[in-house]
């Protein structure tokens, strides 16, 4: 490869969905054909919940009742599941689109009007018994899916509410998605945008996508213009996005509260039994060892040329010299490659998601920005791209299909009411896809400059999960504490905090990098903080993967086994279990100091390959 490569990628980003090539688009239809089929199944799932009632008033009282109820429930979900994706992807396509608003609603309120109506569900389960629920599952083969969670709910006997009380609290969820749906339309479609002008005269309109496009921008005056403007502009709405965050944690505080948790944290890791030690200890650690990122960051001032680094200069590349842009093909055999040590059968799969239909692949008019992958029951998983080029978005692909991989292997080895997978364990499979897909480049290039350049990127995005989300996790903490503390999330205290935390984390105070006061907005841009305690198992995930992808590349055989066990678990033991079986325990600080010390001597590496 030539250190000089440059290709054109498409852009589609202000072309309108309609007029983007079939070929970059994923396959909607595969969920229902069209809207009339849509409504069609809307009709279908409701005369399938209204026959839930008589087989609801007797579920516990036979286990053949009871199999006949859950097989009718399933039969609900699983159709409510589609209807509530179709909704959705096809809104976050064009946002503008108030159709899919209007639908996602709809299915929206007939789940939680379901919700509400099966409220009876946990509080049956706790009176029949774990006795009684062992023999009826042994009695009707039918109940065997549902042990796992049957007994998870058993565990639970402190914190399910009476039937009455669940009925309330479910249809609260009417509501629950208020605050970050709105925050979400504000930032992704109401608010406007700055533009900038840019050392080479280029008028930009600092939309989401372009300013992560243009924060690495090779100049570093520019970086420093895009990242203030950006910030100095969202800092606009900090009122109105502090108001609708204070209210979101205070949702996690109502919940926490109603079902008598402790604490908002307790409350949020307890269902899957994941002991709080687990994300405090994540914390502790992490700041306990920041040294490793600090020689990173010493190391990228030095080959930016930069007298200091400030906070702006973050995102660029510290190999100026790499002008590099992937086309999506070469993306797709890099990424196919990169699987190739899990063996064939997984390679097969994951070629079949570039042609059946599974991605989405660049920007258009409207599209909700970023990236995800939206496993969808009896159909295949979803993949959003907002495809650029950058070896950024090559690993983020790496990445969303490890997530899909993982959707797919645990429903085709696990019946539908185990086939989810946990949150915890969500992040795992896509860094490790992220890690393998670094490996097999790092092994087979030889120009040191794009060796270089391919090593900076990927310490990056290590920087970016396994230390900025861990600050996001104290933050987030510290937010959640604050108001069990009977305070406000004020504009004035998120500023300070979030501030206080990001100078901490980058040694703003030992000089390693300059964080200007602008930053403090950063907070209000940040979409997981309305997610309940989600951003720590990004860091976790990639601790967890890291252990994982090593023991692939140095055992073999054995190790690529338990891996693909891994992957084809989905929520059949409790989530720290099916780690420990795969052969990494999160229970204990070794596998977190493990990752910090495979990030230093990736340092290392990188120090050796720039000459010191």
């Amino acid at each position: 490869m030539s250190s000089s490569l440059s290709t054109a990628i498409p852009d589609y980003s202000a072309t309108e969905r309609s007029q983007v090539p079939d070929a970059f688009k994923w396959r909607i239809a595969d969920i229902f054909p069209d809207e009339a089929a849509w409504r069609a199944g809307f009709e279908q799932a409701k005369d399938l919940a209204a026959a839930l009632d008589p087989l609801g008033r007797a579920w516990t009282t036979a286990p053949k009742a009871m199999g006949d109820f859950m097989e009718r429930l399933e039969q609900v979900n699983r159709l409510g599941g589609r209807l509530a994706h179709f909704a959705s992807l096809q809104g976050d396509m064009d946002l503008g689109d108030t159709r899919y608003q209007a639908m996602k609603g709809e299915v929206q309120s007939f789940l939680v009007d379901l919700g509400a109506k099966l409220a009876f569900i946990d509080s049956d389960l706790l009176a029949l018994g774990e006795e009684q629920v062992e023999s009826f599952i042994q009695a009707d083969v039918r109940l065997v899916p549902h042990r796992v969670g049957f007994l998870k709910i058993l565990r639970m006997k402190d914190h399910i509410l009476p039937e009455g009380e669940a009925r309330v609290v479910a249809t609260a969820g009417l509501f629950g998605h208020a605050p970050s749906g709105a925050a979400g339309m504000l930032t992704d479609l109401d608010m406007p945008r700055p533009e900038v002008t840019l050392s080479t005269g280029e008028q930009v309109l600092l939309s989401t996508a372009n300013y992560q496009k243009h924060r690495a921008a090779k100049d570093p005056g520019d970086r420093q213009l895009v990242m203030e403007t950006y910030w100095t502009s969202q800092k606009r709405y900090e009122n109105t996005l502090a108001t609708l965050l204070d209210a979101g944690i205070k949702q996690d505080l109502f919940h926490a509260r109603v079902h008598h948790y402790p604490s908002c944290l307790d409350a949020a890791l307890y269902p899957d039994a994941i002991d709080p030690a687990v994300y405090r200890n994540l914390v502790a650690t992490v700041r306990a060892n920041l040294a490793p990122l600090h020689r990173l960051l010493r190391l990228r001032r030095k080959m930016l040329g930069l007298s200091e680094l400030r906070y702006a200069d973050l995102y660029a590349s510290a190999v100026g010299s790499v002008t590099r842009t992937y086309p999506y093909e070469e993306a797709r055999a890099l990424v196919l490659r990169a699987a190739q040590p899990l063996g064939a059968a997984y390679t097969q799969v994951l070629e079949g998601a570039f042609g059946g239909g599974w991605i989405d692949v660049y920007p258009n008019l409207g599209k909700q920005s970023g990236a995800y992958s939206s496993g969808v029951h009896g159909v295949h998983p979803f993949v959003k791209m907002n495809y650029d080029g950058t070896f950024h978005n090559v690993s983020t692909l790496a990445h969303e299909l490890g997530h899909a991989m993982h959707s797919h292997l645990s429903e085709q080895a696990q019946p539908y009411a185990t086939a989810d997978y946990p949150i915890f364990l969500a992040e795992i499979a896509s860094t490790f896809n992220e890690n393998m897909l670094m490996h097999t480049l790092l092994e087979t290039e030889r120009d040191t400059t794009l060796k270089l350049f391919l090593l900076d990127s990927y310490l990056e995005t290590l920087r970016g999960t396994l230390f900025r989300q861990t600050l996001f996790a104290d933050f987030e903490l510290a937010m959640h504490e604050r108001v069990e503390q009977g305070q406000s999330l004020t504009p004035d205290w998120l500023n300070a905090k979030y501030l206080e935390l990001t100078r901490l984390y980058y040694g703003h105070e030992q000089g390693v990098v300059l964080v200007d006061d602008y930053i403090q907005a950063e907070w209000s841009g940040i979409p997981h903080f309305f997610y309940d305690f989600y951003v720590y198992q990004y860091a976790t995930g990639i601790v967890a993967s890291m252990a994982l992808s090593e023991a692939v590349l140095t055992e073999g055989e054995a190790a690529r086994e338990r891996f693909l066990g891994f992957l084809s678990s989905g929520s059949s033991r409790f989530p720290l279990d099916t780690l420990k079986a795969a052969g990494v325990d999160l229970a204990t600080p070794q596998p977190v100091a493990a990752a910090l010390r495979a990030f230093d001597r990736l340092v290392g590496q990188m120090e050796t390959l720039h000459g010191g």
